[in-house]
């Protein structure tokens, strides 16, 4: 083969090249108007992706965080919501949009807001609102008494009955590890309360059947029950999670805690030794070292075991 000819054959695969996107042998990216819209759906621990139905009979989706099922429009193309729980709306690029189908199903609902929410603290001081309008498209990171007040006052508004809670170690104390705050929500379905930990994406269970915290409470010390997660997310805000007094970044001590399951119960067993329930401005409480957890705080109230019982659980 001739020099000539070889000079020839590499000019042609060249613009072989340049039309299929390469120059040089490197790819050059696309615009970002080249891509496309695409929608999944999140439960528990699966995603699934929706493909596009058509535009006919779709609507405008709603500018609120909860919606029904049904047919709507994101970028022109229709995309049917036909379950309950978390869609995500992605065009690579250009917008983020994401909405909980809810109507019934408490599992749905809860485990979507498991899917919303990291832990951090960006957003602790945020109030209702501003929150209600970042999770349209945005994860919301926060701790776990903001996530669990946030948590609270959603569910009341679709009249579902909740309390905040929270527990203390009697552990030796230190800055950064010594309690928890989480939620019961009154099953109707179970005739029960149960705990759901949003902080950490999970509730509890023993022999499948879900616990209320004082159940939860009970079988800490021998690590008697199963952990059940709402979500299979990246629940932890690595970048934005820094005490703003000391400026101390807690990523590395967080994921520890998550590592596995062991490592969850061992946390699990140190901040729940005191079970406790928020009722006004006040958290009650049984248990006998009163005048101890009682200098912790002015707000946390002795209760008679049987008289605690009887008003929470009743």
């Amino acid at each position: 083969m001739t020099k000539n000819n070889v000079t020839k054959i590499k000019k042609s695969v060249v613009k072989v090249l340049e039309k299929i996107g390469l120059k040089d042998g490197i790819i050059e990216p696309l615009s970002i108007n080249e891509n496309k819209p695409l929608v999944y759906y999140a439960f528990l621990n699966n995603i699934e992706y929706i493909s596009s139905s058509g535009q006919e009979n779709s609507k405008d989706l709603p500018n609120s965080l909860i919606i029904p099922k049904g047919k709507f429009f994101f970028h022109d193309e229709g995309y049917e919501l036909k379950k309950e729980g978390l869609y995500r709306f992605v065009y690579p690029g250009i917008e983020n949009q994401q909405r909980i189908v809810y109507e019934a199903d408490l599992d749905a609902l809860l485990s979507g807001i498991a899917w919303v929410y990291a832990h951090g603290n960006s957003d602790d001081e945020r109030e209702f609102s501003h929150i209600m309008k970042k999770a349209l498209q945005s994860k919301i990171f926060a701790t776990c008494g903001s996530i669990s007040n946030w948590t609270c006052n959603l569910l009341k508004t679709k009249s579902i009955k909740s309390r905040v809670v929270a527990s203390l170690t009697l552990d030796d104390w230190n800055s950064y590890n010594n309690g928890h705050i989480m939620i019961e929500v009154f099953r109707e379905d179970l005739k029960k309360w149960v705990v759901y930990d949003l902080d950490n994406n999970c509730f509890f269970t023993r022999n499948k059947i879900p616990l209320s915290l004082i159940e939860f409470a009970n079988y800490i010390e021998n690590m008697d029950y199963e952990i059940r997660y709402l979500a299979n997310n990246s629940n932890l805000d690595t970048a934005n999670f820094v005490d703003k007094e000391h400026r101390f970044d807690y990523a590395f001590l967080l994921e520890a805690r998550f590592a596995n399951e062991n490592s969850h119960k061992q946390w699990y067993k140190r901040v729940m030794q005191v079970p406790m329930i928020v009722d006004g401005k006040y958290s009650y409480f049984f248990n006998k070292n009163i005048s101890r957890i009682q200098r912790y705080s002015s707000y946390y109230k002795h209760m008679d075991e049987k008289e605690f019982l009887e008003k929470f659980y009743h």
